[in-house]
């Protein structure tokens, strides 16, 4: 068995000799010297958060230093990604669960979950999962898991205070399934996720075909109503073996914990009325927008949260929420998530990506079906490393135009993949839940990989299948031929 230590030191000369062979080779052909290096930067970037040779988040500084130092992009460029409205987002976000945390709000809220949800690990998974996806049909899969995750985090105190509960192998699986859940919810409605939105966006914009509210629900809502029981039951049954029995020792718990918890102080009333209201933003936004001619989005919904936990007042020379507090929040985190969406960009700014989506030329003469099985599973895992909206926009095109060759409708091919571009479930920087999760410090990447190949490989073929029986009856006509949508533009 290989140490950890040993691991890393293997990970981290093996990342830079990459680098090296990237460095001093040539291009091969069709892709110019800075996509070459950006793909060399990015499986050095790659190694090192699967070995973890050093901290994750100070991987994600790297594009910080090589693309400015090997002169691939401009240093201005490179540092807008950390500060990116989903970099901000995070930030208000983190600093309202310390708040919740610090007052004590989230324990009240964990304590009324339990209370439905049973005291069985499993069961408490399951209440934990339908929460999230019911949310993020509405709210921002981002928001969604930023509310759930101080709630998750006292439920996890409540079983590590038990001694004949195993916390490890329950607070990894509830976290996963939240961050998990998360994005498969975004995947029912066409709000969702900003994927859904992308891609319905590029189909109006260049073919003008518009994908309705109620069509995107009658292919989202199956896949992920298909989806949430069977990720459950594998990081429950399978991955994780998390005990279905009934707690006594927690139920009363639970009990004293109802009646000590008393009456609830001015500064958790003040916080609750705060998190609801933000909550009601990123809800309600659209609405809001619609009705009364605003511009809200997500972040500045979050940032303004949290800037009204630092001005309303609690008491005589206390607010809500002070900087000692917010300090607390993963700010590492931060820095993964930015690194993440530069290396997004670069590898689109760069040609990598279309030089990538070329070789579906190679694909001509595959069986469709099989075709449009391994564009799901190259999304997947694409997605891996790469921003999910990024990757629909820089991908469906060319799908599209992939699938015009072969004279059939596009849409057997980028609806599937736009879904899938949410079930990308192994590493941290792959969808922002995943980051979210990974931000409060109970799972490493070890574990998101262990749990998340998995579910990648089963989302392949799951998401494939429901989109290709639904999609026949939701548009009502033949798949293997050019639409007249097509045909007209």
């Amino acid at each position: 068995m290989f140490k950890k230590t040993n691991i890393s030191l293997l990970g981290l000369s093996f990342g830079v000799l990459v680098f090296l062979f990237f460095y001093i080779s040539s291009p091969p052909e069709g892709l110019n010297r800075i996509s070459w290096l950006t793909a060399g930067v990015t499986i050095l970037m790659t190694i090192w958060w699967i070995s973890e040779a050093i901290p994750i988040y100070v991987t994600g500084l790297i594009p910080l230093i090589l693309f400015p130092l090997f002169d691939l992009f401009e240093l201005k460029e490179v540092a807008t990604s950390y500060a990116h409205p989903l970099v901000l987002l995070f930030l208000g976000g983190f600093i309202i669960a310390s708040a919740m945390e610090d007052s004590g709000l989230h324990k009240r809220i964990a304590i009324k979950i339990l209370s439905f949800s049973g005291t069985s690990p499993s069961k408490i998974i399951a209440g934990f999962m339908i929460t999230t996806a019911l949310l993020s049909m509405w709210v921002s899969n981002t928001a969604s898991t930023i509310m759930m995750l101080p709630i998750a985090t006292s439920v996890i105190a409540f079983f590590s205070s038990q001694k004949n509960i195993n916390n490890k192998s329950f607070a990894i699986p509830l976290l996963l399934s939240i961050a998990y859940s998360a994005s498969i919810g975004g995947t029912a409605t066409l709000i969702g996720t900003p994927t859904n939105i992308m891609l319905a966006s590029i189909l109006s914009d260049s073919y003008n075909f518009q994908i309705s509210f109620i069509d995107w629900f009658m292919i989202g809502l199956p896949i992920a109503i298909i989806l949430i029981p069977i990720v459950w039951f594998f990081l429950n049954k399978v991955i994780y073996k998390v005990s279905s029995k009934k707690s006594d020792a927690l139920e009363n718990t639970l009990l004293n914990m109802k009646s000590e918890i008393g009456k609830a102080s001015t500064t958790e009333k003040v916080v609750a009325i705060i998190f609801f209201f933000t909550a009601s933003l990123w809800i309600f936004r659209k609405a809001l927008n619609e009705n009364f001619g605003l511009t809200l989005n997500d972040t500045s919904i979050g940032i303004l949260g949290a800037l009204l936990l630092f001005i309303i007042p609690c008491g005589p020379n206390k607010r809500a929420c002070n900087w000692k507090t917010a300090n607390q929040i993963p700010w590492g985190v931060l820095f993964l998530v930015g690194g993440g969406i530069a290396l997004s960009r670069a590898i689109k700014d760069s040609g990598l990506a279309e030089w990538i989506g070329s070789f579906s030329n190679y694909l001509y003469g595959l069986d469709i079906y099989i075709l449009i099985l391994i564009a799901v599973a190259l999304i997947i895992f694409l997605t891996e490393l790469n921003s999910n909206t990024a990757t629909v926009a820089t991908f469906s095109p060319i799908l599209i135009i992939f699938a015009i060759g072969l004279e059939v409708n596009p849409l057997i091919f980028v609806i599937p993949t736009t879904i899938a571009a949410s079930c990308a479930f192994m590493l941290p920087i792959a969808t922002p839940p995943n980051a979210v999760v990974f931000g409060s410090g109970k799972v490493t990447i070890n574990n998101m990989i262990r749990a998340g190949f998995m579910l990648n490989i089963i989302s392949i073929f799951v998401v494939t299948a429901i989109s290709l029986v639904i999609l026949n009856q939701v548009f009502n006509f033949n798949l293997m031929t050019l639409p007249q949508w097509v045909i007209q533009n």
